[in-house]
């Protein structure tokens, strides 16, 4: 019980870097003494991240190399993650790899704790994301064409329909080569809201709650959008909504019965089913716009 009381007081004081940060977001100072904090607590992903943003700010590598080792030996094995996020993290990595063949930035909006820099490890990255180091991913702090690259994922359904349009001319106006919008999006032939009231109803996912709130974004709207700016892209589905929402389900009671296998199950799963397939119904969808 002192174990989770001394580590519920550590989460909270975490909370200070989002006060601070998105006061002065582009300190590498702030973000470096976010990584030796998370290091504390014993989240090494988001460690990670925040020393990926302090390098990314200039910080100096000195400072860097002895808290990048603890942090890597330290990080959680990709593969034993939720087989939803998974999946999620393989179809972006295919997508920034041959983007990236020559070097190249990535700013990841809106990703948790960062655990794309992960699959991405020899590339600059910067992690925005306003529930966790307090940076807002509407009025991003980054000149014009700072990023080679930007991904957002599962971002668009937490985001009033009314606001997307700001919130993508951002994404345009800071990147120089491409935009990833990779996130699922209503489907005619299916009724999303009984899906997500189901979701909500069963588990009662805070995600899911957003998700009704917002309304999951529509392929066309956004394409027209693109069009509009007159840009180019690409759109692709992944996945398979049938096996994505056991997935959930599966996963949210294997927590609730305090399981010790789930990480086996999900290993297993990530480590021997391909999981870029696409079905009728997929899970999501991969808009890759071309800036220029």
């Amino acid at each position: 019980m002192f174990a989770r009381l001394k580590r519920k007081l550590g989460l909270r004081a975490l909370e200070k870097y989002k006060a601070i940060l998105s006061k002065s977001p582009l300190e590498a100072n702030l973000h470096y003494a976010f990584a030796k904090d998370a290091v504390r607590l014993g989240l090494y992903n988001l460690a990670n991240a925040e020393l990926k943003n302090a390098e990314f700010l200039g910080l100096d590598d000195s400072k860097l190399v002895v808290l990048s080792e603890v942090v890597r030996s330290n990080l959680h094995d990709c593969t034993k993650m939720d087989v939803n996020q998974y999946q999620r993290f393989k179809v972006l990595q295919s997508h920034l790899e041959p983007l990236l063949i020559n070097g190249g930035s990535v700013l990841d909006i809106g990703g948790g704790h960062g655990l794309l820099s992960q699959f991405i490890p020899n590339n600059d990255y910067f992690l925005i994301e306003p529930s966790v180091n307090g940076i807002s991913g509407v009025e991003l702090p980054f000149p014009d064409n700072s990023f080679d690259v930007v991904v957002i994922c599962h971002v668009l359904e937490h985001i009033p329909a009314n606001d997307r349009g700001a919130f993508l001319d951002e994404l345009v106006r800071v990147a120089k080569r491409n935009v990833l919008i990779f996130n699922p999006f209503k489907n005619a032939e299916l009724d999303e809201e009984k899906r997500g009231q189901l979701i909500l109803d069963v588990t009662g996912a805070t995600w899911a709650k957003e998700h009704l709130e917002c309304g999951l974004p529509e392929v066309g709207d956004v394409c027209d959008y693109i069009s509009s700016k007159g840009l180019s892209y690409e759109v692709k589905g992944y996945g398979d909504i049938y096996a994505s929402i056991t997935s959930v389900l599966m996963s949210y009671f294997a927590v609730k019965s305090k399981t010790t296998n789930l990480e086996k199950i999900n290993q297993h799963l990530n480590k021997n089913y391909d999981q870029l397939i696409c079905s009728q119904y997929p899970t999501n969808i991969m808009i890759d716009v071309v800036v220029k």
